[in-house]
């Protein structure tokens, strides 16, 4: 059942009304109802997810149709705005007819609007979240097609799933969706990605060992994995290009992202890996230059965080719990330095935990 519509009762008065239709051989006026219920429901909902299950198991004929006569009225949608599509615009109207459409026929006509998917998947790529009409059905057919959408659209849906994390049908698709272990766009991820793709698998596990999302210091399984790996790829080079990571924390993105809050200087996706390499530092023997990286990442993350949309200030706070964890005469100094200086309350708390655990 959707979670988009507050009233179950609707979807299941449309579902009796589908079938009846369906019973009778109405084709035509099965086409209708559905896109009426597209438009009453609203784009996050559309017909509902199961109503396009129940669509998928008619007769292949009958979906050929179905997805032949909704792609006659993506190319001409005036004639049939009436009754309750009219309650929509053109644009609305059109969105559903592709989502809708593509969705039941993607194992049947892979070609059906295929162009139009397409392009809708490249003006997603660059949006914060896709919040227009379902698009990752859009992707789950160019799957099913065998054509798989570049790692920027994948990018869109693992941000969007951040904030729609209730939607099963989005993460059914990201089971199935292949990309790269960072999102693409964030300056450091770019070279992480270039690096890693040097090194091989070894790198690649390194990376997709991810900080978990609610946890704020690394537990001791995560630190026995994180270990391991270190000694897989090598932990003087793990180091080294860590710290040129950090580097590129901040910098100007490849990929812009607009939509939500505004412009975005960091991918959230992303930050959860940055947290990891903050801890991953903290598992290698002290040195200047990591307790230097790692202040510097502190820093970075924290410079006009109100102006970079999602503030990546745990960023910052595993920056700091990896300080604190190394330990030490110049890693104490590097937090008094912070100190000093830092104002976000939340890393002042972590700051002043981490200088009382080292004796001030």
């Amino acid at each position: 059942m959707s979670g988009w519509l507050a009233d179950p009762g609707v979807l299941l008065a449309q579902a009796e009304r589908r079938r009846a239709l369906a019973e009778r051989g109405d084709l035509a006026g099965l086409a209708r109802a559905v896109m009426e219920a597209a438009a009453r429901n609203g784009s996050m909902t559309g017909p509902g997810p199961e109503a396009m299950a129940w669509l998928r198991q008619l007769p292949d004929g009958d979906r050929l149709e179905l997805a032949r006569t909704w792609a006659q009225w993506h190319r001409d949608p005036e004639a049939e705005r009436t009754g309750d599509i009219a309650l929509r615009d053109v644009s609305y109207f059109r969105a559903e007819l592709l989502v809708v459409a593509t969705g039941i026929a993607r194992d049947l006509d892979p070609d059906l609007l295929a162009d139009e998917r397409r392009a809708q998947l490249a003006a997603t790529a660059g949006e914060y979240v896709a919040s227009g009409h379902r698009e990752w059905e859009l992707a789950d057919a160019e799957i099913a097609a065998g054509r798989t959408p570049g790692p920027t659209v994948l990018a869109a849906f693992r941000r969007t799933v951040l904030d729609y994390h209730d939607e099963p049908a989005l993460r059914d698709v990201l089971t199935r969706f292949p990309g790269p272990v960072l999102n693409p766009g964030d300056a450091w991820a770019d070279q992480a990605l270039e690096d890693a793709a040097r090194g091989g698998e070894a790198w690649q596990q390194l990376l997709a060992h991810r900080a978990p999302v609610s946890a704020s210091t690394p537990s001791a399984a995560w630190r026995r994995t994180g270990r391991g790996l270190l000694d897989t790829a090598g932990a003087e080079q793990v180091r080294r290009h860590v710290l040129r990571w950090f580097g590129l924390v901040g910098r100007q993105r490849s990929v812009p992202l607009r939509g939500w809050y505004g412009p975005h200087a960091y991918d959230p996706y992303n930050i959860h890996s940055l947290r990891a390499l903050a801890w991953l530092l903290s598992l290698l023997p002290s040195s200047e230059d990591t307790c230097d990286g790692l202040a510097q990442l502190v820093w970075t993350t924290l410079d006009g965080a109100a102006a970079l949309g999602r503030n990546p200030v745990r960023v910052a706070e595993a920056a700091v719990t990896a300080l604190a964890r190394i330990g030490g005469e110049t890693a104490r100094l590097e937090l008094k330095g912070l100190r000093e200086h830092i104002t976000d309350k939340h890393v002042l708390r972590r700051i002043d935990r981490a200088l009382a655990a080292l004796g001030g």
